[in-house]
């Protein structure tokens, strides 16, 4: 840098946090100096001169120390040499620094001496950083040479010709990647940027996963080298070897490696094109609508999402009745849009929107969700049948392959490369509707892997076939096998890590009821010769496998989920059902089954009419105690789960009284409980207040965009504007008969908490008016202050919230319509002000006279920890929550905020440096 009188840092150069943080420090010393900052007590402009002085030394004393003990002094001497010339360099240039800094601080009105300093710490730090970028590129070398050394290990190892040269090479790797995986491993904390951290440390995984297998391989091929099976098996282990050592001196020297980890995480086109859609249809005022452009561009859309709906609704794999429900809610989302276009243009110079603009925009949203409720519920049906069964393919291939069945082996072979190619498939088309990027990385990783991997387990079975006696072929294809199913089962939870629970049961419910009848028609089908009973009884025995995997499959994913959730009454309900169906309702539905398959084999063909009948009443009994056990599961899931949270199909309601509320073990008398009365409201007043409901979301929705993205530390605005909304909520939830408020009562308290927060609200407002020194922003947020007051008078009276009672004939008819209609409609408009209000205290906040206590900062984005922590109360996995993968745990060495707050520091120091240059 100094070589070329560079004055600035360049700090792309910068990969490590250490370099980074030195840096930084330097670069605040230096410029305290140079800029105007009020002085602490005590405190001297000298004695900021004398900060830097001593700064230098110790820097210095640590430069010569690395200078001295570095590793590579004797390999490089020219890299030494260079280092030393980088210290000396910082040692004059902080000379000057000082002397000139001492010389402005005496005379700190003197423009040219300001100058002079300036340019002397920028000189300065541009010195520093070239220091520390140099030293950290021979620490890097280091490393690099301890690659250089693994990879010359490899290839003798690849060059030895018996076992016990293989064996001895196989201890020096061993060795070699234990030391390199602890310097990879520092290393990696030290990465200021997240991507190439996740690339190293996914190339260190690699290394070590593929170490043991090409020691199998090259021993198996020092014993068989005729054989094709075991050079295939070699050669593919020492090319994965040779990609993994490849890997990692492509990130460590900052460049991209061949397979990039981080490259895999990028969400697919179908969910970026929805979210793009659902945020645009969304317009502020009439004004937004720009007549065909805005149509071409959401119809353009909408058009683009029903291309990639139709990719997965023509799937080989999509049920037909879920083919069809896809294809209704496309043009049911076509509808909708033409819909809101329409109302749109019907706006078109008016000064804002009727309550017909949000209520079509509700219908869209409505419609788009439905269409990706049926979109996950088609990708769940597709990794619900791949994944059933991952292991028996490959155990009846090596026990073929055992037995030296060369024509059944190859048989087998071919179905276990089938059943790979639609694993990996169907891992990837699960993606498409994800918007998790770690968990993608994963899948598609994983996926990648097991594609290399499949035809070389086949080539080991076909090797142990040919020398089903060999130990070295047994011990390579049990190297094989469990590297196969370790790699199978990461991809199994990275899959379940983006799939709801919610869509799994929903999905395992459905697909036990397709088995259920696939078994009857198994029963009820005619055979006329022993092979077409046979035939019979095998569709019997698959369609009983299958609910038993399917069973065994709900109980798994359950225990695990609720292995992340701290003990509590909740989660031992929900283990308890799980038992049950685990130890009992699997076993008997096992048994039942396996005697109805043995008396159909021996006496099927003699079966009448009316014992296919019994045979069929047993069969299906016995699936009805698998199905309601899972049944059972589910209804403990939704114990304390909101209605809102809860997306499904008619197939998945929440059912039972307390179903959807949180408080549901709360005693209210039952003349008292008007939210059991608003669900007993007739059903053309529940869509009623629906739709009304649906408007009030796309406030909501824009409330959500506007207020929340604020964070609530040290801004009391924020914080009263997140209280009003949460318990204008609440009351909207007690019309639909669901939520926290039971009783008018709590409905009435509830409003006068929001006029409470309200009145604080105006208060601060109008402290921010009366500071603000632009008389139009402080008129606009003026006028919003009597609409909050006005709004919380109305919500006092609204929240008399009764359902009135009539008897007409023998019913009992509930009505409450009109109030609850009208509770909605304020809170709405409510909801909408406190949104302007917000919006307006912002902007004024940014043209006020005097410093008020209302910090604005951006809230921080909501971060994935690496190791979930344990929770205060249970509640359900979304997709936004992740269990750990495997390759996560791999990367527990590290947190992620040590990676976050290094991109931070480096682009705060960016702003700094081009600031002060």
């Amino acid at each position: 840098m100094h070589a070329n009188g560079d004055t600035e840092i360049n700090f792309n150069r910068i990969r490590s946090k250490a370099v980074l943080k030195q840096v930084t420090q330097m670069i605040n010393e230096v410029t305290n100096i140079t800029e105007t900052f009020p002085l602490a007590q005590g405190q001297t402009a000298e004695g900021l001169v004398d900060t830097v002085d001593a700064a230098l030394v110790n820097f210095l004393e640590s430069g010569h120390f690395v200078v001295s003990k570095c590793p590579i002094a004797n390999k490089d001497p020219r890299s030494i040499e260079a280092l030393r010339e980088a210290l000396r360099f910082v040692q004059d240039t902080g000379q000057i620094m000082v002397q000139r800094g001492r010389d402005f601080v005496r005379d700190s009105t003197s423009t040219e001496k300001r100058k002079v300093a300036t340019l002397s710490g920028r000189s300065l730090l541009v010195a520093v950083a070239e220091f520390l970028i140099l030293a950290d590129s021979i620490d890097v070398k280091s490393i690099v040479d301890k690659v250089d050394e693994l990879r010359d290990t490899v290839h003798r190892m690849l060059e030895a010709d018996s076992k016990i040269e293989v064996d001895e090479q196989y201890k020096i790797l061993v060795s070699l990647i234990e030391e390199l995986d602890i310097t990879v491993r520092r290393r990696a904390v030290d990465l200021v940027k997240p991507n190439q951290r996740d690339d190293l440390l996914a190339a260190r995984s690699a290394l070590r996963q593929i170490a043991p297998l090409l020691y199998t391989s090259q021993r198996t091929f020092v014993r068989h080298p005729e054989h094709e099976e075991a050079q295939k098996n070699r050669a593919y282990t020492a090319k994965e070897m040779n990609s993994a050592l490849n890997a990692l001196e492509a990130v460590l020297n900052g460049q991209q490696p061949e397979i990039i980890f981080s490259e895999y995480g990028r969400i697919g086109d179908l969910i970026d094109k929805i979210e793009t859609f659902q945020n645009k249809i969304e317009l502020e005022r009439p004004g937004d609508y720009k007549g065909h452009l805005t149509r071409r561009e959401l119809e353009g859309l909408v058009e683009e999402i029903v291309s990639g709906s139709a990719s997965i609704a023509d799937s080989g794999s999509t049920r037909d009745t879920r083919k069809q429900k896809i294809v209704d809610e496309c043009n049911n989302l076509r509808q909708a849009l033409q819909d809101l276009l329409s109302e749109y243009e019907k706006s078109v110079g008016q000064r804002q929107f009727t309550d017909d603009i949000p209520l079509g925009i509700a219908q869209v949203h409505k419609r788009t969700k439905d269409l990706r409720r049926h979109l996950r519920r088609a990708i769940v049906d597709h990794i619900s049948d791949a994944f059933l069964d991952t292991r028996t393919f490959l155990i009846l291939l090596i026990e073929s392959a055992k037995e030296g069945h060369e024509e059944n082996t190859k048989y087998r072979a071919q179905m276990f490369q089938e059943h790979a190619n639609e694993i990996v498939e169907v891992a990837r088309f699960s993606c498409q509707l994800s918007a998790d990027k770690e968990g993608i990385s994963v899948i598609q990783l994983t996926a990648s892997q097991l594609e290399r991997l499949a035809p070389q387990v086949s080539q080991a079975a076909l090797l142990l076939c040919a020398e089903p006696s060999s130990k070295q072929a047994q011990e390579n294809m049990e190297s094989y096998k469990n590297m196969w199913f370790e790699k199978v089962g990461l991809l199994t939870t990275a899959l379940d890590n983006i799939t709801t629970l919610d869509d799994f049961l929903a999905v395992s419910e459905a697909h036990i009821v397709e088995d259920c009848e696939r078994g009857i028609k198994g029963i009820l089908e005619n055979a006329s010769t022993p092979e077409e009973n046979a035939a019979n009884c095998g569709v019997v025995d698959c369609a009983a496998g299958s609910i038993r995997g399917r069973a065994l499959r709900v109980c798994d994913v359950v225990d695990a989920e609720m292995d992340f959730l701290r003990n509590s009454e909740y989660t031992e309900t929900v283990k308890q059902a799980v038992k049950i169906l685990r130890t009992q309702r699997v076993d008997e539905f096992a048994e039942r089954a396996s005697n109805l398959a043995y008396r159909q084999e021996a006496t099927g063909l003699t079966w009448d009419a009316d014992q296919k009948d019994n045979e069929m009443n047993e069969f299906i009994n016995a699936c009805t105690l698998v199905h309601d056990a899972v049944k059972d599961i589910r209804h403990a899931l939704l114990m304390n789960r909101s209605m809102n949270d809860v997306d499904s199909d008619v197939e998945y309601e929440v059912e039972g009284p307390n179903a959807g509320n949180s408080d549901a073990n709360r005693t209210i008398p039952e003349q008292e409980n008007q939210q059991n009365l608003m669900r007993r409201l007739p059903e053309e007043e529940k869509q009623k207040i629906q739709a009304q409901i649906d408007i009030f979301r796309v406030t909501q929705n824009r409330f959500e965009r506007e207020v929340a993205k604020w964070d609530e530390t040290g801004n009391d605005i924020i914080t009263l504007a997140n209280n009003m909304c949460k318990i204008m909520m609440s009351m909207t939830e007690f019309t639909r008969g669901c939520g926290p408020l039971k009783t008018t009562m709590d409905v009435i308290r509830a409003a006068q908490e929001i006029s409470l927060n309200g009145s604080k609200l105006n208060v601060l407002a109008k402290q921010i008016s009366d500071a603000s020194v632009d008389s139009r922003t402080k008129e606009d947020l003026l006028s919003y202050l009597p609409k909050i007051t006005l709004y919380c008078q109305q919500l006092n009276i609204c929240s008399k919230v009764k359902a009135d009672i009539t008897q007409i004939g023998n019913e009992m008819v509930v009505s409450a319509l009109d109030s609850a209609m009208s509770l909605i409609q304020t809170a709405r408009n409510l909801l909408d002000t406190v949104v302007q209000t917000v919006k307006a205290a912002y902007i004024a906040s940014t043209k006020i006279g005097r410093k008020l206590n209302i910090e604005w900062r951006m809230a921080p984005p909501k971060k994935q920890p690496l190791v979930r922590p344990q929770k205060n109360s249970a509640i359900i996995r979304r997709a936004s929550e992740r269990r750990p993968l495997q390759p996560a745990k791999v990367l527990a060495e590290f947190t992620r905020n040590d990676i976050e707050s290094g991109d931070f520091e480096l682009n705060n120091q960016k702003r700094r440096v081009n600031g002060y240059s």
